[in-house]
């Protein structure tokens, strides 16, 4: 019912430039909280409010993920931090990294005839997108290119830190890949990759059958490992990047180690 029903998602508090000159603390309440205490102010009686913060707990391990995508800028320093306090958490809390993808056949960008319709921006003739980093289509590093890496970065995370919550090899990977490839000469380049994983100790065989026995790039397929990050993306409604969960709770502010 209009005026009535509540979101079934919590809306997103965030500054999109112009909330400067908003100088008095504002918070978000659910209707029915807020329109007792609208009534109250309305007959011109004094409320006293209190606010907590809180993260649901349901038991002695924390469960974080990242949402992020390989060509990410503000996370780039927390990615090369964060190693360590994985390592140091251990079996008390459980990581997992999340590619944000956009789903191609929503956005249009595959054809009645299953021809990709979204020129190199797309994998799988259209099924899986990712924009431009450099907002060059007919250079540098595409949208299908980033789709490849962040199918890649997928596989090492299912083969090396699915199990135990804390994927060392997947942070050295990313490291290295970031330290050896992250260029527009070197993106995509199969020996820098290669060698990124290798100095990663990461197999280099299994991330290739990974990859391929998940659907794979090419061609009207259906990948399985992508379609689970696009409806991982579509129940947590992550819409701004990176973004980060704690126990299911969005954190908000600046993403850095020390926070």
């Amino acid at each position: 019912e209009p005026g009535v029903d509540c979101e079934t998602r919590e809306p997103i508090m965030a500054d999109d430039g112009s909330g400067s000159d908003i100088s008095i603390p504002s918070f978000l309440m659910y209707k029915q909280d807020a329109d007792p205490i609208k009534a109250e102010l309305q007959a011109n009686h004094m409320v006293r409010l209190e606010m907590a913060w809180a993260l649901p707990s349901p038991d002695d391990r924390v469960e974080y993920q990242l949402w992020t995508t390989p060509t990410d800028l503000i996370s780039r320093d927390f990615q090369r931090q964060f190693k360590d306090a994985a390592l140091a958490l251990g079996d008390r809390a459980y990581f997992t990294p999340n590619m944000y993808v956009y789903d191609g056949i929503m956005s249009g960008c595959q054809g009645e005839d299953g021809q990709n319709q979204c020129f190199n921006l797309c994998s799988n003739n259209g099924r899986y997108c990712a924009t431009d980093p450099d907002n060059d289509l007919d250079r540098g590093i595409s949208g299908a290119d980033v789709v490849g890496e962040t199918l890649r970065r997928m596989c090492i995370w299912n083969e090396y830190g699915q199990k135990d919550g804390v994927g060392m090899q997947w942070w050295d990977y990313v490291n290295e890949f970031m330290f050896r490839c992250d260029t527009e000469d070197y993106f995509t380049n199969e020996d820098c990759i290669n060698d990124a994983m290798t100095h990663a100790k990461v197999d280099v065989g299994k991330i290739e059958a990974c990859m391929a026995d998940s659907g794979g790039l090419e061609g009207d397929t259906a990948n399985t490992i992508l379609d689970s990050q696009l409806a991982a993306k579509e129940e947590s409604g992550v819409v701004i990047l990176p973004a980060m969960f704690v126990n299911q709770a969005a954190i908000r502010g600046a993403l850095e180690f020390a926070t």
